[in-house]
């Protein structure tokens, strides 16, 4: 088995600085602009930007009501990341109003008018959404009605407490955050709400790898609060396979794996005995399939399965051919089966797609050229990675051991 490194980035504002200044010069666009400009999607676009792209069509024509929840795209910088990619930091600004004309799509300023508007609460909850997935966390606490950043006195709404949540995550230390959700996971709060704020802390904690009191406790007040909504039907059985998803990693950072599994597999079982009747449906079902398939690729490798390691991460290409994670995984997953040449190609597609997500890419190619004997090849990917990230540090000769919701990420 080849153990693949664990690429690092700084997440601190100086780094992010110095990332968007190299990207300006990488010469590696990205090929899918829906974070910068809202344009559709094209066919190298990651199913999280489909989502995103959708969510704003339907914000905009007064669909909002039937938006469900999404998980948070890879990284809090998507638009900065993105213009960078293409020598346009005047795409960064911090105000919708100043982003450049030339790249804004009809839908880009639809969505920034829709918003300034009075809305109902379901389009305040898409929009708080929306406008933290394009990178505008002042606008998107503006329009949830967030107008103080104090744990102390910040009281959780029943409609949008993790629009609230995602933008105090902005602004305050992840401790405080968490310890907010936990508590208004023990409130009065709905079961659905509460059931969400639960899996929040869930998610956060397992990003860290943390085996904590509060990731245990907030586990178990999801199961309850669950048992409190409708089990069946599209979204009931969608709820119960992030459910499962979600208590998974409790067994899973405590080295149990075959708990993990037992767990999976019934998220596993409640995804495929639902079938989409919307597109919306279609793109919320594919959206918890590559959540949990990403995670059933890395519990595998943890225990060396990696021949159904790989065939989850066909999955993954099947899902979302356009996301850079994806062919990590993949070739991941290839070169713990020892074929490297097919993990060479899956990271080369990666690069393929450009951008920042190019970096990793290119370093984890160059990992296994070298262990081919190809090493002028490798160092022209090590110069590329650097290139485009010189804020990365890599732990060579790890094996990766995410967890879910434990994305490579700035900020």
């Amino acid at each position: 088995m080849t153990a693949m490194p664990r690429y690092r980035t700084d997440p601190s504002p100086r780094a992010l600085a110095t990332r968007l200044r190299a990207l300006c010069t990488a010469r590696v666009p990205v090929a899918c602009r829906v974070y910068a400009g809202l344009s559709a999607p094209v066919r190298a676009s990651a199913l999280h930007a489909r989502i995103t792209h959708a969510v704003a069509s339907a914000f905009v024509t007064g669909a909002s009501a039937s938006v469900p929840r999404f998980e948070p795209p890879p990284s809090a910088q998507l638009r900065l990341l993105t213009a960078a990619s293409w020598g346009r930091l005047d795409g960064a600004g911090p105000d919708m109003t100043t982003f450049p004309v030339d790249l804004a799509s009809e839908l880009w300023w639809r969505v920034h008018e829709r918003a300034v508007g009075s809305l109902r609460p379901a389009e305040r909850r898409v929009a708080g959404d929306l406008l933290l997935r394009l990178g505008y966390p002042q606008h998107a606490a503006t329009v949830i009605g967030l107008s103080v950043i104090d744990p102390r006195k910040q009281v959780l709404s029943p409609d949008l407490a993790l629009e609230q949540l995602a933008v105090l995550r902005c602004h305050l230390p992840a401790s405080a955050v968490e310890a907010m959700a936990l508590h208004g996971a023990r409130s009065g709060l709905p079961p659905e709400t509460r059931r969400d704020l639960a899996l929040f802390v869930v998610f956060r904690n397992a990003a860290r790898g943390a085996d904590s009191t509060s990731m245990r406790a907030a586990a178990a007040l999801a199961t309850k609060a669950s048992s409190e909504l409708p089990q069946q039907g599209f979204s009931g059985r969608l709820q119960r396979a992030r459910l499962h998803r979600a208590i998974a990693a409790v067994p899973f950072v405590r080295r149990d794996i075959v708990e993990t599994h037992r767990l999976l597999g019934r998220a596993l079982e409640s995804l495929t005995s639902i079938t989409p009747a919307t597109e919306m449906d279609r793109l919320a079902w594919a959206d918890e399939a590559y959540a949990l398939h990403s995670f059933l690729v890395r519990t595998h490798l943890t225990v060396g399965l990696s021949q159904r390691a790989a065939g989850y991460a066909a999955e993954l290409v099947e899902l979302s051919p356009g996301d850079d994670r994806t062919w990590a995984a993949q070739g991941d997953a290839l070169a713990a089966c020892g074929q490297l040449e097919a993990a060479l190609d899956a990271y080369s597609r990666g690069i393929a797609l450009g951008g920042w997500g190019a970096a990793r890419a290119a370093h984890l190619r160059a990992f296994v050229l070298e262990r081919l004997g190809r090493v002028a090849e490798a160092a022209e990917d090590y110069v590329l990675s650097q290139r485009i990230d010189p804020t990365s540090s890599v732990v060579a000769g790890q094996v990766v051991r995410p967890v879910p919701g434990a994305e490579y990420a700035v900020g």
